[in-house]
């Protein structure tokens, strides 16, 4: 997952990096580490800035500013991406060197929706403007984030469940920070019925796996019958009621514009509202509200009546 141009990265701290990811976790991660390095003093000499809502000579400044406590200043600078390479070029010229009071780190975010070869052609022009600076590619690949997943796994007793190591590869392969807040779920949840056996645990994982409420969603708007087994399936798990909801209500929109049948856009609105008022306001009923709301419309869809058919 860790593709670097130096690789002594955790051995020596630099003065100067330039750091570019697609997953602001490995951002975080390595610049946390960096401060754990230094020990830096967050609450006096720890900053994040982005370059976009300061002057160049306010950034210098900050950078040239003495530490208070700590043996350097941290500096992050974010948003690198969001300037133009002429625009970083006049910064460069203006940042001659870097103290060796401080440590700076510029953050470049690459856009997800960008090919690889796009972004590395990117980041190598934005490297040739700061050439003193110690950059640091950090981006996920398949056979890292396989492993991350098995030591996880193993930690929390799950790595014989394959069918949650493949969902887990299948669909956060390419989103590490929401990996890690699906296996953080996982884990609560496992911690919360930490008082069961082994075996009604494997029970839950094997549920867990099927925890996908834009599956009910998608479903739903395809008229499959199937929605309501999906929807009970994931019931025990459904920290609220008002994700579903959310999660009908997006898929709507979708249905909404591919859809000319607006009679029925309107009432599946006015339902969806009616269910989500009834949980804001404290209904110990919104779950049976659901389920009603599946079979009623469901069979509408199956007669063809709700949708003109």
């Amino acid at each position: 997952m860790i593709d670097t141009e130096n690789k002594d990265t955790k051995n020596n701290i630099y003065n100067h990096y330039l750091i570019m990811s697609d997953e602001q976790i490995l951002i975080d991660n390595m610049i946390n580490d960096i401060k754990k390095a230094l020990k830096i003093n967050e609450s006096f000499d720890f900053e994040t800035c982005s370059i976009q809502e300061y002057d160049y000579s306010d950034i210098i400044n900050k950078i040239f500013t003495s530490p208070f406590v700590s043996p350097k200043r941290m500096l992050v600078l974010k948003n690198i991406e969001k300037k133009k390479i002429s625009e970083l070029q006049e910064f460069a010229d203006m940042l001659k060197n870097v103290p060796k009071s401080c440590c700076l780190i510029m953050v470049y975010y690459a856009d997800k929706k960008l090919s690889r070869k796009r972004v590395s052609e990117d980041f190598k022009k934005v490297c040739e403007v700061f050439p003193d600076a110690h950059f640091v590619v950090l981006m996920p690949d398949d056979t890292t984030v396989y492993r991350w997943i098995m030591k996880k796994m193993e930690a929390i007793g799950l790595k014989d469940r394959h069918e949650i190591i493949d969902y887990l590869m299948e669909e956060f392969s390419d989103d590490v920070s929401g990996m890690k807040n699906e296996i953080q779920k996982i884990e609560n949840y496992l911690f919360q019925k930490k008082q069961m056996g082994l075996s009604e645990l494997k029970d839950i994982s094997q549920g867990l796996t099927e925890y996908d409420i834009y599956r009910v969603a998608n479903s739903f708007f395809q008229r499959k019958a199937e929605t309501i087994k999906q929807f009970l399936k994931i019931q025990p798990y459904l920290k609220s009621p008002l994700v579903l909801i959310d999660a009908l209500s997006r898929v709507l929109c979708n249905y909404a514009k591919k859809s000319k049948n607006d009679k029925t856009i309107q009432h599946i609105t006015a339902e969806l509202s009616r269910i989500d008022n009834r949980v804001k306001t404290g209904s110990d009923f919104a779950e049976l509200n659901l389920e009603i709301f599946f079979i009623k419309n469901l069979g509408g869809l199956n007669k063809g009546a709700m949708y003109g058919k």
